[in-house]
Formats: C-alpha cells, sequence, structure tokens
C-alpha cells in the first residue's frame, strides 16, 4: 500500500436509471457491465422501486456497493443486471461501520464477480466508470489523479478526473485490461451544481463539469479487505 496522500472534501453521488450495454459497447468495461455490473433498486413492497445507484459483484454470491444510497434499516434491495436480465430481490448482508461499503448478498448467481486487479493504480492511468444516469453518458473515461487519498467516512481510495455523473454511485471502475480497480463514491463539493441537482433531478453541474470532474473511488482492494472481514463478524 502506498502512502497515504491526503483528505478530500466531497459530496454523495445518487442514483438514476437506463440501459449500459450499448453505450459501452467497445470499452473495457463492456464485458462487466454484462454479467457483473447491476443497476440497484429499493423494495417497494415485494417490488422494485426506485433506482439508488450502482452494485457489482466482488465475490461469487457477494455483490458491493456503497452505503450512502441505501435507506437506512432496508433489509433488502433489487438488483437489475446491465444487460437487462429481470431484476432479482437480494438481502443486504453487511453495512461498514468503517467506510462507505455495503454487501448484498446474490445466492442465485445473478452477477458473475469481475475479475479484480491485483496491483495499485498509478497517477496517469487510464480509467472507464458505468453508472446509471438519467441523462448524459452512461460510460466515462478519465486518468488516475491522486493514486492514494483518505475520505473521511468513505474510506480509502484514489481520485481520477472523469465526467462521471450522479447515477454512477457504487458503479464500477476498470483499467484498460477489463479488471475492477474500486468503486465510484463521492464528487466534488459544489453548493450551485448539488442545487440544480436536487431541483432538477439531473447532474447539470457534471454535464458542464465533463472531464474536469474530480471523483473519488473507493480502491477495489480496501473494498474485497473490509467486504471479507465483514464476512468474519457476520
Amino acid at each position: 500500500m502506498t502512502p497515504r496522500r491526503g483528505l478530500l472534501a466531497l459530496l454523495p453521488l445518487a442514483g438514476c436509471t437506463g440501459s449500459l450495454v450499448e453505450e459501452t459497447a467497445g470499452t473495457p468495461i463492456a464485458p462487466l457491465v454484462g454479467t457483473g455490473f447491476a443497476a440497484l433498486h429499493a423494495d417497494n413492497g415485494g417490488r422494485p422501486g426506485p433506482l439508488l445507484g450502482s452494485a457489482v459483484a466482488v465475490a461469487p454470491g457477494r455483490v458491493a456497493c456503497t452505503s450512502h444510497v441505501l435507506p437506512r434499516g432496508d433489509r433488502a434491495v433489487w438488483l437489475r443486471r446491465g444487460d437487462g436480465a429481470p431484476a432479482r430481490r437480494v438481502p443486504v448482508l453487511a453495512r461498514s461501520p468503517r467506510m462507505d461499503l455495503s454487501i448484498l448478498g446474490d445466492g442465485e448467481g445473478l452477477l458473475a464477480p469481475a475479475r479484480i486487479c491485483e496491483r495499485l493504480v498509478a497517477a496517469g492511468d487510464p480509467i472507464w466508470a458505468a453508472g446509471m444516469p438519467g441523462i448524459g453518458a452512461k460510460v466515462a473515461a478519465g486518468a488516475v489523479e491522486i493514486p492514494d487519498a483518505i475520505l473521511p467516512r468513505f474510506g480509502r481510495g484514489f481520485t481520477a478526473r472523469m465526467a462521471a455523473l450522479m447515477g454512477y454511485s457504487g458503479g464500477p471502475v476498470v483499467g484498460p485490461d477489463g479488471r475492477l480497480r474500486g468503486l465510484v463514491a463521492a464528487l466534488p463539493d459544489g453548493a450551485t451544481a448539488n442545487m440544480l441537482a436536487l431541483l432538477s433531478g439531473l447532474d447539470l453541474g457534471g454535464l458542464a463539469a465533463g472531464r474536469d470532474r474530480r471523483v473519488f473511488i473507493l480502491s477495489i482492494h480496501e473494498v474485497t479487505e473490509e467486504a471479507s472481514r465483514l464476512e468474519g463478524v457476520g
């Protein structure tokens, strides 16, 4: 693990709807979108409710998402795979008290675990992220900016400059080899842009910022270590 580089004051992302298969075609993240990625929906009386964000399988039967998108107290959510397969109701197995991470169950094997990159990211590494914005691109390309950063209450990871939008939260970030580098977690605090998003439901600030937007990404190594710890105490 490289030395810790700094703290960032960032803001959570929220979720919207959409399909990813066509837009991600030809990018390194495309294979993961159809197998290990899912849109995350609230449980509305035993049926899929509002879209909350995104999720990605990190181990057989285990799916990771960011905790800040989950309704408090809910014990189940719905996952809809990126290729449009029927949504399935899954349990919320654990919520980390140390970082912005929750683990969901997937006993029926809706999602195939993503291939995980073993090496740490470096400044300048090209990356791709996928998400579910209501308007705007469903895939974003960018580059690692700060390879090791800590965001209080969110955890440890890295920052990147890329056009990720509200709706990417919990979504996968991969490198050129398609292997998972982390989960999209938060974006820079911008009071005006945030207010516009709250009023319109669209991430207008993100659309305007484009690839200049700074995004905080939870390191996949931190995610898998915390998932194992939660499994051990569960």
